[in-house]
This record gives C-alpha cells, structure tokens and sequence, in this order.
C-alpha cells in the first residue's frame, strides 16, 4: 500500500505548493456585505469535473472534494499490512477493504479520497454578491478568497491568478509596484466590484451537476 502513500503525500503537497503564493486580504470579502449561515438549497449537490473525475460536493454548511479513480501495483509490493481475501485488499492495520481486480502477478483498486475544501465557521466566511458566492478562508495572516459561480447547472470555482491579476490589485488599490508575499491588499466594496469588472478570479475548474439517483 506504499504507493497509495505516495498519492496522499503528493495530493498533500501540491495544496501546500499552491497556497504559498496566495493574495490575501485584511477582511473577509467584499466588505460590507453579511455573511451567509448556510449555503442556499440550490446550491447544494454533487458536481463532476469530467477533466479529472472528481466530485465536487456542496451540503448546507461545507464544500468537500472527493477523488476516484484506480490504482495498478504489482502484487510483490504488498507489505506486511496489506493481504488478499479473494476479490478483496485488506489493510490489516487500518481495517480498510478495497475491491480488486488481478491480472497475472498485478493488482488494480479503486481508491476513494475525500478532501473538506470549505466548512462555514468564524475562519471560514462565505458572502454573495452579485450573484457569486465568495468562500473567505483566514490563513492565520490574511483572508484567501475564492469565487464559486452557479449557472446552468454547472458550477465554476476559481481563484486568483498570480499574474495579471494581481498588477490589476495593485492598480485598483494604487499599491507599490514592489509589493512582495505575503501580498496582502486592502479593498473597499467598490474596488472588490472593480477588480471582479476586470476579470478577476479566472483560474479554476467547472463541475457540472449530478442527478440523483
């Protein structure tokens, strides 16, 4: 099971590779506007990014990333916690049981990975505005946004592109040039609204809506 570890830890790292370069705010955003208790009904369901199989997943009160997909290993690389009970890979130390299929001296599992990406509470501050839901995320220094957009039944989440995105802040916000991590900006309401005019908030991923079953 070493190689499902390597996926963990890689997954792991990328979030933290991710957030190192994060603009933040002083205040939840767009100031001035009051935070939502829970997200709206319609809002809520299952969302699939068909780019990379993974499932997008919105209750009252958290958004959750799950990933699904399956894993080939040769079965010498079982360790001592892992063993085989017909069509079954038991982890012995975590109880944990996957599905198998074997082919000659190898062995494919589905693996299930769920990752809470936003949950409403004091250091998690959702707001809508003009018709876009902002997920706030207090990083201990700053606030980090993100916009999540509903339309279609498809929903898009994005963040801000370190780039042009961010000259844009300065110019809007008329900081220095020379601004540095942790890149922290100050905005009011209007020049929120200026700075989503100019095409904020454009790197992200689409997921389209699952019926139910």
């Amino acid at each position: 099971m070493k190689q499902l570890k390597y996926i963990l830890a890689f997954l792991l790292l990328a979030n933290i590779i991710a957030c190192e370069e994060a603009v933040t705010f002083t205040e939840p955003q767009p100031t001035g506007t009051p935070a939502l208790l829970k997200f709206p009904k319609r809002l809520r369901g299952n969302y699939l990014n068909v780019e990379n199989n993974s499932t997008l997943i919105i209750d009252d009160k958290y958004i959750q990333r799950a990933y699904d997909f399956d894993q080939k290993m040769s079965r010498n690389k079982l360790d001592s916690n892992s063993r085989i009970s017909g069509d079954t890979l038991i982890n012995l130390k975590t109880k944990e049981k996957f599905l198998i299929r074997m082919e000659r001296d190898s062995i494919t599992y589905r693996v299930h990975l769920t990752d809470t990406l936003f949950q409403i509470d004091d250091e998690h501050v959702v707001k809508k505005f003009r018709g876009y839901y902002f997920l706030n995320s207090f990083d201990g220094d700053g606030w980090e946004v993100m916009k999540l957009e509903q339309s279609n039944g498809q929903v898009a989440l994005s963040t801000i592109a370190a780039g042009s995105e961010l000259d844009d802040l300065r110019e809007i916000t008329e900081s220095a040039q020379d601004t540095v991590a942790p890149r922290q900006f100050v905005l009011t309401k209007n020049q929120f609204q200026a700075f989503i005019k100019k095409g904020g908030f454009s790197e992200g991923e689409v997921f389209i809506k699952q019926k139910k079953k």
